[in-house]
């Protein structure tokens, strides 16, 4: 389990043992309450990582619900396991497969007294929801935003215009303390969201710069855009750079002809 710097009372993190290139040292696993617990984000298909998470409840508290940020497998594989030994429902948007209880943007859960509201917040993954600790004024953020870097988006059409929208979304909340499921807590939750608002304007400045010295495709804007990224990460790269692109496209500022993107002067 990891220090308890940066993160509200009553909440447990635990990093679970999946670092990677997409994962950083690993994922975020929360636990919520002290009689009743909440977990959120069980994270990878991991034996040990679902007995940590049941050491890790407090003396006499028992896991009462299972919370999914989005479907990918770094964050719920140890679902299955997780509710196998705790009969635990499963919560999380209506597309995640094995949901008990589908949630929506605006609802609102009680964790042991304590208020957790639901956000829909879609761009990293479709059916991806962020979980609002009002009381401790703490974000959940699941993949939204990490504590170190950046994100991949979504590869579905308009995308980035959603995932923009989540993170104004975000500003809406006032202060706040973002808990991501990658990286450490992140105090000034709000600071963070502008600093990716701020990335997002620069890579399209980028792109349009790019695209001023004639048509490309995005393979080759990827490779000068993405310069200093390893090339084991220019797939990833490839997927927000059309994401810019198709916003782009909905703007009228760039056209595609057989994969060239230009602009439109």
């Amino acid at each position: 389990m990891s220090g308890s710097l940066g993160l509200p009372a009553g909440v447990r993190r635990l990093l679970a043992p999946n670092p990677s290139s997409m994962t950083g040292q690993g994922t975020n696993s929360y636990l919520v309450g002290e009689r009743e617990v909440a977990v959120v984000d069980p994270g990878p298909a991991s034996p040990a990582h679902v007995e940590a998470l049941l050491a890790a409840a407090p003396p006499g508290g028992r896991v009462a619900a299972i919370l999914v940020t989005h479907g990918h497998g770094d964050h719920t594989g140890a679902v299955a396991g997780l509710k196998a030994r705790t009969g635990a429902p499963v919560l999380g948007h209506a597309d995640l497969p094995g949901v008990d209880r589908p949630l929506g943007d605006g609802e609102r859960l009680t964790v042991d007294g304590r208020e957790l509201a639901v956000l829909g917040t879609p761009g990293h993954a479709e059916d991806h929801l962020c979980f609002w600790l009002s009381d401790a004024r703490a974000l959940f953020a699941g993949d939204l935003v990490a504590g170190v870097g950046t994100v991949v988006l979504s590869e579905l059409p308009g995308t980035l215009g959603r995932y923009l929208a989540s993170l104004q979304k975000l500003l809406a909340l006032g202060p706040f303390t973002l808990l991501p499921g990658h990286g450490p807590a992140v105090p000034d939750g709000p600071a963070k969201v502008r600093e990716y608002l701020a990335h997002r304007a620069t890579r399209e400045a980028q792109i349009v710069a790019a695209l001023a010295d004639g048509p490309a495709t995005v393979e080759a804007l990827v490779a000068r855009i993405y310069r200093d990224t390893p090339t084991s990460l220019h797939a990833m790269a490839a997927r927000n750079v059309r994401a810019h692109l198709e916003l782009l496209e909905a703007k009228g500022q760039v056209q595609v002809t057989d994969g060239l993107w230009a602009l439109l002067r």
